[in-house]
């Protein structure tokens, strides 16, 4: 691939908990690194300058390649990945670099329908200091992008073991097993296995293991990666896994251990999304689960939060599950069909007061009863975390063209992922917000004093220019 060159910035910055304590998955800070300038805090810092970054993955683009004879051919739906890359001034806007599986040191080949970059997380993956990108494909496999001191630098293939369908549907990173090395956890159709770290520099991991999520068998699809979630549900300092069922089905409670991954006995609702994060500031991590697709009486879409709160054991089964709708106390709108409230969830400790709040996407507000309509509209919603919990109380509600948002040209709509990162260290989190438009793009989204926009900017990530890859509609998926 082509070398990032960007200005390495020093900085002494104080380490960041986005929401309330280490809890979150989502920016929480990475396992213990070697020692030496190049050790990163963070998962998701690419190039060790003490910045998170925001990789992005764009599968539906198409690659141009060129062959032995100089002839170039554009290869449809190849894929691409990119990182915007954070500092004191937040996203990167211009100059990203598109990596594709023609890039030097990328493994695979740029196929038709290859889909490169369909699943994206982060970890370091190789203990070397530096955070690494995980990349799925539609075409089932799994490469690893390494780290360096100029961003993503070359990468490996992992190899499938099982030899199973559907290799890389999910992949999720976290210390599971309590080493303070990153694990990845790697989904196929019908099951998930755990790769331990370290993994050496042919992508082997350091172990597998099965991971048992009970009787609530999912089946994976594309929306997989959205359906599972880590965080520390029952404090400590090794991460848990939340795994939501099949459509509506119920979900599980994995718990880390040096064993690996193990299912609780409690359940939680199914839905589209879910986030892990210390909502009422007692230690333990508290699960959020978006439905989009819930009906509410007649009313189809309308879309309901979920929240189960987190205890030693897990789920605390003596605590009542809480749900809310645009009906509920403090929360503006109403119940409507095809709204799709909670289609998406993040969750970060937004006012500083060290309870998280929930980022609540509703891509559906403000259109009509179509699936596909190409109109614009679409929301956010901000809920308050409390020492109850999370409440509607004080929650606000921002419009895809709130004061300080963007206007692209067209018909646009936001959002159908989020994702909560503080790319310039001020310690206020962005929301990342891949924007469906005529020409696509990502906003982060600033905060200031628990309010979006406004009063911080909004800065747009577009696509690379100029670097052999074609115009992708699905470009600004999230490594989450």
């Amino acid at each position: 691939m082509r070398r990032h060159i960007r200005h390495a910035i020093a900085v002494a910055a104080a380490a960041t908990t986005l929401a309330g304590g280490l809890l979150a998955a989502t920016g929480t800070r990475a396992e213990a690194a070697p020692a030496g300038p190049a050790a990163t805090r963070y998962s998701d810092d690419f190039d060790g300058d003490g910045y998170h970054d925001l990789a992005l993955g764009a599968p539906d683009a198409a690659v141009d390649v060129t062959g032995t004879d100089g002839s170039t051919t554009k290869v449809g739906a190849a894929g691409y990945v990119t990182v915007s890359y954070g500092g004191r001034n937040g996203a990167q806007k211009t100059g990203l670099r598109a990596i594709t599986q023609d890039s030097p040191g990328v493994p695979g080949d740029p196929t038709g329908n290859a889909r490169f970059g369909q699943v994206l997380t982060s970890g370091d993956f190789n203990a070397d200091g530096y955070a690494d990108l995980a990349v799925g494909t539609g075409d089932e496999q799994v490469g690893l992008l390494w780290g360096s001191a100029t961003g993503l630098k070359d990468g490996t293939r992992m190899a499938d073991p099982l030899n199973r369908p559907g290799f890389g549907s999910v992949l999720k990173a976290g210390d599971f097993t309590g080493d303070g090395k990153t694990d990845l956890v790697v989904g196929y159709s019908t099951s998930l296995r755990l790769f331990k770290g370290p993994f050496t520099a042919d992508g082997t991991p350091a172990a597998m293991r099965k991971i048992d999520i009970g009787r609530n068998y999912p089946v994976y699809d594309e929306a997989a990666q959205d359906k599972i979630a880590v965080g520390r549900v029952n404090k400590g300092s090794i991460d848990d896994l939340v795994v939501l069922g099949e459509r509506h089905t119920r979900g599980r409670v994995l718990l880390g251990g040096a064993s690996g991954l193990r299912f609780t006995p409690v359940t939680v609702r199914g839905g589209t999304s879910v986030a892990v994060a210390d909502l009422d500031k007692d230690g333990y991590g508290d699960i959020a689960v978006g439905d989009g697709e819930s009906v509410l009486d007649t009313e189809k879409d309308a879309g309901v939060v979920r929240v189960n709160y987190g205890s030693a054991t897990g789920v605390d089964a003596n605590r009542g599950m809480r749900m809310f709708t645009q009906d509920s106390p403090g929360i503006q709108g109403g119940v409507r069909r095809g709204d799709r409230f909670g289609q998406s969830v993040t969750a970060a400790d937004l006012d500083r007061d060290g309870y998280a709040d929930l980022v609540v996407g509703a891509p559906g507000e403000g259109r009509p009863d179509c699936e596909e309509c190409r109109n614009t509209g679409g929301g956010l919603y901000v809920l308050k975390g409390s020492s109850r919990g999370l409440t509607g109380t004080g929650s606000a509600f921002y419009a895809h063209d709130a004061r300080g948002l963007p206007t692209p040209a067209g018909a646009y709509r936001v959002p159908t992922q989020l994702k909560a990162t503080d790319l310039n260290n001020d310690k206020q989190p962005e929301i990342a917000v891949p924007v469906r438009a005529a020409s696509p793009q990502v906003w982060s989204v600033g905060t200031k004093s628990g309010r979006l926009a406004g009063s911080s900017p909004t800065r747009v990530v577009r696509p690379p220019a100029g670097s052999g890859v074609g115009t992708a509609t699905e470009f600004g998926v999230l490594a989450r």
